[in-house]
């Protein structure tokens, strides 16, 4: 038996124990009082198929600088400006549910349903294109961003209709937002999780480096099929930032390293000789999917 359920059970199951442990509790967090708290900090590994890890993996590929833009090549000189939306969908209640690093409860996990990112693109010499977007610290729904994404891409050919092209790509950042403890689950009883009236200020980092192998076939004058298999190395980091009722920090840091082949699929559309919109839907290997719609116009 746990220590966290040993003790309960020593203090009794009924209600007379639940008040004497509480009771414990109280008298503890008042001798702090005016003293420096003992913050929580651990680390915790997650095993693979654990719902952490799981929750880890889940949103690295919708904040992960994948492949979105409709352009596979540009020109050298050539500049696009781009606009992202993805969508960020909420996982299943099984992953939600907290399993190896925290007390068994569900987690909030819908920050916000979308994330919006700028894109800029540059046509470089030697058929290669650069593509940079930052994400600042402009909070959408209850999430905070500040991320980086940063690629690299070379045309391999272009026969006829028919397009290819290698990408590099890596994400690094974070986003903060009240995952653990949210403000619609603190509550006033001691014995359970959330116990507090702040909500957490919890942050992830996705860490996501990848290739991609792209390709496109245009379809008509003003239509172009896209498809693009790869592979991502996932190092997500996780900080809990929650102060309790007592003022205790629970500051766990949860770190996995995954690797997971990726794919996607989409149409886009131009809009005259400058302009395009497109739509990709992308999936992660037995983890995550999202649909990220696109919108470019080359200045020049």
């Amino acid at each position: 038996m746990s220590p966290g359920r040993a003790l309960p059970a020593l203090m009794g199951s009924g209600a007379v124990g639940h008040r004497l442990l509480a009771a414990l509790f109280a008298a503890l967090g008042t001798l702090t009082v005016g003293m420096t708290p003992l913050d929580a900090q651990s680390t915790c590994r997650p095993s693979a198929s654990s719902a952490e890890a799981r929750l880890l993996r889940w949103f690295a590929l919708p904040l992960g600088f994948h492949a979105a833009l409709p352009a596979t090549s540009l020109e050298p000189g050539q500049v696009v400006v781009a606009l992202e939306l993805a969508a960020v969908p909420q996982p299943g209640a099984a992953v939600r549910r907290a399993e190896d690093c925290f007390l068994d409860k569900g987690q909030n996990t819908g920050l916000s349903p979308v994330l919006p990112r700028p894109r800029l693109a540059i046509g470089l010499p030697l058929d290669l294109m650069a593509e940079v977007s930052y994400l600042p610290p402009v909070t959408v729904a209850d999430a905070t961003p500040s991320l980086l994404g940063l690629a690299l891409s070379r045309a391999l050919f272009a026969r006829g209709p028919l397009h290819a092209a290698l990408r590099l790509h890596a994400t690094i950042g974070w986003v903060d937002g009240p995952v653990t403890c949210a403000r619609s689950a603190l509550q006033q009883d001691p014995l359970q999780p959330c116990f507090g009236t702040e909500p957490s200020t919890d942050r992830y980092a996705p860490n996501v480096f990848g290739v991609e192998l792209l390709g496109a076939q245009q379809v008509g004058a003003d239509w172009r099929l896209r498809a693009g298999l790869g592979a991502a190395h996932l190092r997500p980091r996780f900080q809990v930032g929650f102060r309790n009722g007592f003022g205790v920090l629970d500051a766990t840091r949860v770190k996995g390293e995954y690797t997971r082949a990726t794919a996607m699929l989409g149409v886009d559309r131009a809009l005259g000789e400058r302009g395009a919109v497109g739509v990709l839907a992308s999936g992660m290997a037995g983890d995550a999917f999202t649909v990220r719609l696109t919108g470019q116009w080359r200045v020049r």
